[in-house]
């Protein structure tokens, strides 16, 4: 229903479907979805027609696909009973629904599957710079108390002042609150979590277990490093000018881990990479490039600043680097 089936997917749901409960699953599933879709769109009868155009459609491929081809009186009555709830609806769409208008928010997701920062600018103008392989959720309206926004992965924010609306930004349990500053959010799934400010300040807590922990008051130049699993908490100084360079796509290491330059390169360029030595990981590495750079320029600047080797398998789209001299074939 989302459209984010591979085809084998699909052909399992096709085999799927041919059992009688599996099709009635199917049919809660599409009402379900239906029922959220319509509370979660717009509220005006001319907001609601794509979202009824859209459903009906649905519903007469899904008619189609049941009947072989040949609509069945059975499936005519539930086209016809579905029709006229649709046009009870819309009927009560400019009284019920409107009141509720600014009540249940409409969420724009965004999504970056690879390559340089990706620009976003957000209802109230506040700028996001979205890494590779991150996405954020947004409200297409905010409330009129506050501004709260959902980060999944890397971005770079310049946040619009407005000391009225606090603007927050949630990764998971971690809440980052601002008012108006720029800053780096950095919080992929099992890594730390770091939140960098180039200027301003914010506020970073933790709510887990619905207990509330300050982990840092950070100003210009500050960053702090969270790890949720043992909740250790470490800050350091950052140069705000590389924070601002990283959102048009300059790529900075500091003395950081070959393993987690290999994650961000993982990211950037959509490749695998291979340690052969467990030791070649906890190397520490600095650099500075731009994400527009060819991989393979990158690699050979690495190589020569790790000191470390590559190869690359072209068909697995795989670099492996070990240390000193080539790794035995071992088929």
């Amino acid at each position: 229903m989302d459209n984010r089936c591979s085809p084998e997917e699909l052909e399992q749901v096709r085999l799927l479907l041919q059992h009688p409960e599996n099709s009635e699953l199917l049919d809660s599933l599409i009402a379900g979805q239906a029922a959220a879709d319509w509370e979660a769109t717009g509220y005006a009868n001319e907001e609601l027609q794509p979202t009824v155009a859209r459903w009906k459609k649905q519903l007469n491929e899904r008619i189609y696909r049941q009947s072989g081809g040949s609509v069945k009186h059975l499936w005519i009555r539930k086209l016809r009973i579905a029709a006229a709830v649709i046009a009870g609806v819309l009927l009560l769409g400019g009284i019920a629904f409107r009141s509720l208008k600014n009540t249940v928010p409409t969420y724009v997701q965004q999504r970056n599957p690879g390559g340089i920062p990706v620009k976003y600018i957000l209802p109230d103008s506040t700028e996001v710079h979205l890494a590779a392989g991150s996405q954020i959720r947004y409200p297409v309206r905010f409330s009129e108390n506050k501004r709260v926004i959902f980060l999944e992965g890397e971005a770079f924010f310049d946040v619009k002042p407005d000391p009225e609306k606090p603007f927050i930004i949630q990764t998971g349990e971690v809440h980052t609150r601002v008012l108006g500053t720029s800053f780096r959010i950095t919080a992929f799934k099992g890594a730390l979590l770091e939140v960098a400010v180039a200027t301003g300040k914010v506020q970073v807590t933790d709510h887990q277990k619905g207990q509330l922990r300050e982990l840092a008051v950070l100003s210009q130049g500050r960053k702090v490093s969270y790890n949720p699993v043992n909740g250790s908490v470490e800050q350091k100084a950052v140069d705000p000018a590389s924070l601002e360079k990283w959102a048009t796509g300059e790529v900075y290491f500091e003395e950081q881990r070959l393993d987690s330059i290999t994650e961000v390169l993982q990211r950037i360029y959509g490749v695998e990479f291979r340690l052969e030595q467990s030791t070649l990981g906890i190397s520490r590495v600095s650099a500075a490039f731009s994400a527009t750079e060819p991989l393979e320029s990158v690699m050979e600047m690495l190589a020569f600043v790790g000191k470390f080797q590559y190869s690359y398998d072209m068909e697995k789209q795989l670099y492996t680097l070990y240390l000193n001299k080539k790794p035995i074939d071992k088929k």
